[in-house]
């Protein structure tokens, strides 16, 4: 008995230089921008967030804090290392570092000029006038100005101005050297609620994807 056996041939066509074009594009190219754009992202809602959380933990009198705060996107540039891409969200603050980790401000000479509620106009969340400030006051206690020296009846010492006759009023408190401020972590919060390894993973995907997408 004969049996025949059929044979079957495939054939595979492939176009190597367009194919080779395609990865080196993949690599120098799509890769470094699905890094670039992921920590754009992250960056971003990071950002994001830590303006949030200083508004909610912190008193903003004004829109100093705010405006302190930094945003730096990465950029893709042909060529660059996948391991310099980077972007940096943070605060040019020389105080908003102190109000993250928290910790003790000390009197950079003799005493600390903490504005009491009647240097703030009633209300805590009043900016000091530029006619309270420090570099304002000009040399206290001296003849011709209107601030002196004087314990309160507590025994704290303060700086006063006379705004009547029969009224003083205490604008600074100078009782002590230093004062503690509370970790409030609304930049550490931010960066560890979407620069964890499962978001960034997420966001990759996506944006690997993407550029994926653009390979033909």
């Amino acid at each position: 008995m004969v049996k025949h056996m059929a044979k079957s041939i495939f054939s595979i066509t492939t176009d190597v230089k367009k194919y080779t074009k395609q990865m080196n594009r993949v690599n120098k190219e799509l890769l470094p921008k699905a890094i670039g754009n992921t920590m754009n992202r992250a960056c971003n809602a990071s950002h994001s967030r830590s303006i949030r959380n200083i508004k909610s933990d912190l008193i903003l009198r004004n829109q100093y804090t705010e405006r302190s705060m930094i945003l730096w996107k990465s950029k893709y540039k042909p060529g660059r290392s996948i391991d310099r891409i980077s972007a940096t969200t943070g605060s040019k603050s020389p105080y908003l570092p102190l109000q993250e980790t928290g910790g003790v401000v000390r009197a950079k000479k003799s005493k600390i000029p903490v504005p009491t509620l009647a240097g703030r106009r009633g209300k805590w969340r009043k900016p000091i006038p530029p006619s309270l400030r420090m570099n304002r006051m000009g040399a206290i206690g001296t003849e011709g100005s209107k601030f002196f020296f004087m314990k309160s009846p507590g025994g704290k010492k303060g700086i006063f101005y006379r705004k009547s006759k029969k009224k003083i009023v205490k604008v600074r408190d100078i009782s002590r050297r230093s004062y503690r401020i509370k970790a409030t972590r609304w930049h550490s919060e931010a960066v560890k609620k979407f620069g964890n390894k499962r978001i960034m993973g997420q966001l990759f995907v996506q944006e690997a994807k993407r550029q994926l997408a653009k390979v033909s």
